[in-house]
């Protein structure tokens, strides 16, 4: 029976990736901040691991040895600038600690889920091949994820067996906080405007069972962009409109307009203390268009490209079942 031990287990993505491990018979090892909010998520379908990914030496000595894999989902996802140094922390020294802890404990392949905002913004399509931008991003998020990606990098160098991976969007079964915002928000009547940008939707388990896949098959020290239909911010909300029964969106906001309001709420918390209504950072991923392309990840990992209207239904039957539509 294969092992593994996951960060970032009872987010998003690690939901599913917990489902997916369940169901090929993996020994599951989770890093849990709250035991009691992860027991209520998992019961007794994984092991648990108390500690924070910044403060590895409190939590190291509770991972097995020779485990099969190390599934490094966990990350810092803040969008605001206040919190870089805990961001960085997070990200970036945390990564390093996994990657030594891995060494230290002969695990057998390290899973780095990565993002492709490394790549950063192209006015043609991302693949695996096209520059990485991100480490000169002003964008705390962007350059700590390059800056985490690139430590897995340097650990292949050095002879670790790490396979990175690059999902896009990502919605689907489990999202209440991510994409699945801007359907609330819909909902509620409480979103001022449609963000103006575009990119590729993957589907939750799809991206799971990339992960599993990546462990059995991808190359070392490669990445994989896990990836999906491209749509606009405006044709998903439609989407989602249009099978709630809603009014269609907002036209898309400007741009230039959604910035420049980012910017004059920032100015005005950098006297309240208080965080803005939108940051700049988000206002930078709300009108960024990028179309990455999968197809290394469908031929190499066997990666499924799931239909929007699927991943657009699953997120909304699972945010009736929380009553939070």
């Amino acid at each position: 029976m294969p092992s593994a031990f996951v960060t970032g287990a009872t987010g998003f993505l690690g939901r599913h990736l917990i489902d997916v491990l369940t169901e090929q018979g993996w020994t599951i090892h989770i890093l849990a901040r709250d035991r009691k909010a992860a027991e209520a998520l998992f019961g007794d379908r994984v092991r648990y691991i108390e500690g924070k990914l910044s403060q590895p030496t409190a939590y190291a000595h509770q991972v097995p040895e020779d485990l099969d894999a190390l599934f490094h989902i966990a990350a810092n996802t803040s969008t605001w600038k206040a919190d870089a140094a805990s961001q960085y922390l997070v990200n970036v020294e945390g990564t390093a600690a996994l990657l030594q802890l891995a060494t230290d404990k002969d695990v057998g392949r390290f899973i780095h889920v990565s993002s492709t905002s490394v790549y950063g913004i192209h006015h043609t399509p991302v693949t695996e091949e096209t520059e990485k931008l991100g480490s000169t991003s002003w964008v705390s998020y962007v350059n700590t994820k390059t800056f985490a990606e690139r430590k897995v990098k340097e650990a292949t160098w050095r002879g670790m067996d790490a396979v990175i991976v690059n999902p896009t969007h990502i919605i689907g079964r489990y999202d209440s906080r991510n994409w699945a915002r801007l359907i609330l928000r819909h909902a509620k009547g409480s979103l001022p405007g449609t963000p103006p940008g575009a990119g590729n939707f993957a589907n939750a388990r799809a991206v799971a069972e990339a992960l599993l896949a990546a462990f059995e098959k991808g190359k070392t020290g490669e990445n994989y962009i896990l990836g999906g239909p491209y749509a606009s911010m405006y044709d998903f909300l439609a989407l989602a409109s249009d099978k709630l029964g809603l009014p269609e969106p907002k036209h898309p906001t400007s741009a230039f307009f959604l910035k420049l309001a980012a910017g004059v709420l920032s100015l005005r918390a950098a006297f309240s203390g208080k965080r803005p209504m939108v940051t700049p950072e988000e206002a930078y991923f709300a009108s960024e268009v990028v179309d990455a392309k999968s197809d290394k990840a469908v031929k190499d990992l066997g990666y499924r490209i799931v239909p929007l209207e699927q991943s657009v239904d699953e997120c909304i039957a699972y945010l009736k079942e929380e009553k939070l539509l």
